[in-house]
């Protein structure tokens, strides 16, 4: 029989996290101050990373200004593509 996983709160996930983020903070030393696997740390940035990235806007409205009336513009619809190699979400 295989020993049950340990569950661990969104709040302790979220202040592990947290402390992650700190500029030069080190992703293993936070998660081993917590007791946990330092691959379980990296998961859990690594995972929230996904989340945030996931979440920006897709389509990104960009301010332009109008043609002058008197030029000589064929058509006022403009499409802008900008690609960035994201890989796509799941």
């Amino acid at each position: 029989m295989q020993p049950k996983r340990r569950s661990y709160s969104k709040s302790v996930k979220a202040k592990v996290i947290q402390e992650c983020a700190h500029p030069g903070a080190s992703i293993a030393s936070v998660a081993l101050s917590h007791s946990l696997n330092a691959d379980l740390g990296h998961k859990w940035v690594r995972a929230n990373t996904q989340q945030d990235t996931a979440l920006q806007p897709a389509l990104i409205l960009v301010p332009m200004q109008q043609a002058a009336v008197n030029s000589q513009v064929a058509s006022s619809n403009i499409c802008v593509e900008i690609s960035t190699n994201a890989a796509p979400s799941k």
